[in-house]
Protein backbone atom coordinates (compact mmCIF):
# COMPACT_ATOMS: atom_id res chain seq x y z
CA UNK A 1 0.00 0.00 0.00
CA UNK A 2 1.37 3.49 -1.12
CA UNK A 3 1.71 5.59 2.22
CA UNK A 4 0.80 9.38 0.63
CA UNK A 5 2.10 10.65 3.23
CA UNK A 6 5.38 10.88 1.35
CA UNK A 7 3.87 12.30 -2.02
CA UNK A 8 5.62 15.61 -2.24
CA UNK A 9 2.95 17.78 -3.34
CA UNK A 10 4.48 21.30 -2.71
CA UNK A 11 8.23 20.00 -2.28
CA UNK A 12 10.69 21.39 -4.80
CA UNK A 13 14.22 20.88 -2.56
CA UNK A 14 15.73 17.70 -3.66
CA UNK A 15 17.48 17.87 -0.04
CA UNK A 16 14.07 17.86 1.74
CA UNK A 17 12.90 15.04 -0.62
CA UNK A 18 16.50 12.95 0.52
CA UNK A 19 16.36 13.71 4.41
CA UNK A 20 12.48 13.00 4.39
CA UNK A 21 12.65 10.01 2.11
CA UNK A 22 9.78 11.16 -0.12
CA UNK A 23 8.51 9.41 -2.83
CA UNK A 24 11.15 10.60 -6.04
CA UNK A 25 10.90 9.46 -9.54
CA UNK A 26 14.68 8.89 -10.35
CA UNK A 27 15.67 10.65 -13.08
CA UNK A 28 19.02 11.38 -12.25
CA UNK A 29 20.55 9.57 -15.16
CA UNK A 30 19.35 11.95 -17.31
CA UNK A 31 20.08 14.99 -15.01
CA UNK A 32 24.03 13.74 -15.36
CA UNK A 33 23.48 13.46 -19.46
CA UNK A 34 22.04 17.69 -19.13
CA UNK A 35 25.02 18.21 -16.56
CA UNK A 36 27.76 16.71 -19.07
CA UNK A 37 25.89 19.05 -22.01
CA UNK A 38 28.86 21.58 -23.17
CA UNK A 39 26.18 24.05 -24.53
CA UNK A 40 23.82 26.76 -22.78
CA UNK A 41 20.79 25.17 -23.51
CA UNK A 42 16.82 26.58 -22.21
CA UNK A 43 14.68 24.69 -20.07
CA UNK A 44 11.04 25.77 -20.68
CA UNK A 45 8.16 23.68 -19.32
CA UNK A 46 4.74 24.44 -18.31
CA UNK A 47 3.61 25.25 -14.64
CA UNK A 48 4.42 22.58 -12.26
CA UNK A 49 6.33 20.60 -14.50
CA UNK A 50 9.79 19.69 -11.99
CA UNK A 51 11.89 22.65 -13.02
CA UNK A 52 12.25 24.17 -9.47
CA UNK A 53 13.49 20.53 -8.59
CA UNK A 54 15.38 20.02 -11.37
CA UNK A 55 17.06 23.03 -10.56
CA UNK A 56 17.27 22.15 -6.87
CA UNK A 57 18.88 18.53 -8.04
CA UNK A 58 21.48 20.55 -9.52
CA UNK A 59 22.69 22.30 -6.93
CA UNK A 60 22.59 19.37 -4.77
CA UNK A 61 24.84 17.41 -7.01
CA UNK A 62 27.37 20.08 -8.03
CA UNK A 63 27.22 21.59 -4.54
CA UNK A 64 27.64 18.42 -2.06
CA UNK A 65 28.33 15.75 -4.65
CA UNK A 66 26.78 12.26 -4.28
CA UNK A 67 26.14 12.07 -0.58
CA UNK A 68 22.53 12.15 -0.86
CA UNK A 69 22.27 10.66 -4.37
CA UNK A 70 22.15 6.91 -2.85
CA UNK A 71 20.72 4.63 -4.16
CA UNK A 72 19.70 6.88 -7.05
CA UNK A 73 20.97 5.72 -11.06
CA UNK A 74 23.72 8.09 -10.74
CA UNK A 75 25.18 6.62 -7.92
CA UNK A 76 24.60 3.05 -8.36
CA UNK A 77 25.60 3.22 -12.93
CA UNK A 78 28.52 5.19 -11.54
CA UNK A 79 27.16 8.05 -14.24
CA UNK A 80 28.73 10.98 -12.50
CA UNK A 81 32.27 11.48 -10.72
CA UNK A 82 31.82 13.26 -7.11
CA UNK A 83 33.42 16.57 -7.87
CA UNK A 84 31.81 19.33 -6.39
CA UNK A 85 31.77 22.63 -7.69
CA UNK A 86 30.57 26.25 -6.08
CA UNK A 87 27.17 26.74 -7.14
CA UNK A 88 25.31 30.47 -7.78
CA UNK A 89 21.13 29.91 -7.37
CA UNK A 90 19.20 32.65 -7.61
CA UNK A 91 15.50 31.94 -7.05
CA UNK A 92 13.37 34.65 -8.67
CA UNK A 93 9.98 32.82 -7.33
CA UNK A 94 10.18 35.21 -3.96
CA UNK A 95 10.14 37.87 -6.01
CA UNK A 96 6.48 39.69 -5.78
CA UNK A 97 5.61 42.23 -8.81
CA UNK A 98 5.13 46.07 -7.48
CA UNK A 99 2.43 47.62 -9.69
Amino acid sequence: MIDYSKLPLSITSFSEFAANSMIYVDKTDLVANLARFRNPFFLSRPRRFGKSTLVSTFHELFSNGLDKFQGLKIVTDNLWNDKTYKVVHIDFSQIKENT
